[in-house]
């Protein structure tokens, strides 16, 4: 799915996109759309990501990066805190 795909799509596509996302085994592999939709975050923001060597582990395929389900549940559990004065 092209990015300018992503924008068109409506929220019952989007839905059904997060619903296989979750159902999904650990180790299946997701395209950077579907893993942005995931994390409320832009497939821009991955790409930055990935230029500053974030913790989020990825697969380049060619042109293609993909994201294995288990890498992107351990990040957002890593990314998880419980007091915002840690970032004061």
């Amino acid at each position: 799915m092209a990015l300018r795909d992503l924008k068109q799509t409506d929220e019952s596509q989007q839905n059904h996109l997060l619903k296989d996302f979750i159902e999904a085994p650990l180790d299946q592999n997701f395209g950077h759309e579907v893993v942005a939709m995931y994390l409320g975050c832009s497939p821009w923001t991955l790409a930055r990501m990935r230029c500053n060597g974030s913790e989020l582990p990825y697969t380049k395929i060619g042109r293609r990066i993909a994201y294995k389900k288990r890498d992107v549940l351990a990040y957002e559990k890593s990314r998880t805190t419980t007091c915002t004065a840690q970032y004061a």
